[in-house]
């Protein structure tokens, strides 16, 4: 046999212990390195769901699902995800100013922050043996708050939300807003056409009947006496004597099915608007108007005298659903199924991270 056949067959019979050894020492002694930067998740994502976007000059916060807050100190141009203590969904945020806010949720949980949201607390806040869903939060001057919800909850503080205490006792029934006139009186609305008034800061409320039976979900006021609330299937009423009796101001006929421009208006009459539930509605001083938002894309607006409306979609193809409104100095941003600014010239711009 010749040396070449020797050498040949030495080589194929090694061959396979030499790949198993190069193969342990990598396995063993080379570790691997990573390539490239990491992938860090922005604030916005297309999953999120907002429940609520207050403002206040330039700073933004939005609260939503997962226990997710996001703020913003540049008008929404940039975000940044805040750390909580617990993972519910949260309802609904106010402000008494850049620092200090109150934020609500499910499983009755309410949480506060002096800091700008760098930390956040939960207060002491009471919980029936029913259900705890806390829907709307709103504060006042020297501290006051109140915030309603599911199973008749109305509670309030006088310590920036740290602590709450019952207004009233529970009840069958979903109160979805509360909000105060000029003049003090209490008034919050909820399922099956509640609407309840307290003329003392509330130690007594008293029920007032509407012109309607379904769900009223939003309220507010332009002074002591006028007042709008709005709900499901289009439903608006309108009062004038701080919500002792109340009017509709349009007919329940079905929203246009036609794709609208973004701005433009479908009506100028009230009668050819929406049967979309309508979420949320707001009145601007500044700007000397209503702004309302609901399911679909639905925007709508109206002058101080709330009888004459436009409404429309945002844009042609933006059906997403907003159930809150804050005032800014050219508009209102909106807080739903994404976060956005609608401008008083009827210009629409959703807030997204790049």
């Amino acid at each position: 046999m010749s040396i070449l056949n020797l050498l040949t067959r030495l080589c194929i019979g090694i061959t396979p212990w030499f790949v198993i050894a190069c193969l342990l020492y990598v396995g063993l002694f080379v570790k691997p390195q990573p390539v490239g930067s990491t992938v860090i998740p922005t604030a916005i994502e297309s999953r999120d769901r907002f429940y609520s976007l207050v403002a206040l000059d330039s700073v933004l916060w939005a609260v939503g699902a997962d226990g997710k807050i996001v703020r913003s100190e540049d008008a929404g141009e940039s975000w940044h995800v805040q750390s909580v203590p617990v993972s519910t969904h949260f309802q609904d945020i106010t402000v008494w100013d850049q620092n200090i806010a109150v934020v609500v949720g499910n499983e009755g949980v309410v949480l506060h922050t002096s800091d700008g949201g760098n930390t956040w607390q939960q207060s002491d806040a009471p919980l029936n043996d029913v259900e705890n869903k806390l829907l709307d939060v709103k504060a006042y001057a020297n501290g006051e708050a109140w915030a309603v919800g599911a199973f008749g909850t109305l509670l309030f503080s006088r310590d920036y939300g740290h602590t709450w205490s019952y207004a009233r006792e529970p009840a069958d029934f979903i109160i979805n807003e509360i909000t105060k006139r000029d003049d003090g009186g209490l008034v919050a609305v909820g399922e099956f056409g509640t609407i309840l008034i307290s003329e003392n800061k509330g130690t007594n409320w008293q029920s007032i009947t509407a012109p309607v039976e379904s769900s009223l979900m939003t309220i507010d006021f332009q002074n002591a006496g006028t007042g709008v609330a709005a709900g499901l299937e289009g439903v608006l009423l309108k009062t004038v004597d701080g919500g002792f009796s109340w009017i509709r101001v349009g007919n329940s006929l079905a929203f246009q099915k036609v794709e609208a421009n973004p701005g433009i208006a479908f009506s100028s009459d009230w009668r050819d608007v929406t049967t979309e539930h309508i979420f949320s509605i707001v009145w601007h001083e500044e700007l000397n108007r209503w702004f309302g938002v609901g399911t679909k894309g639905l925007w709508l607006e109206a002058d101080p005298t709330a009888i004459s409306w436009q409404s429309g979609r945002l844009a042609p193809k933006d059906l997403a659903w907003h159930t809150s409104i804050s005032k800014i100095k050219d508009g209102v941003v909106l807080g739903g199924k994404n976060l956005g600014r609608w401008s008083k010239d009827h210009q629409w711009l959703v807030f997204q991270e790049l």
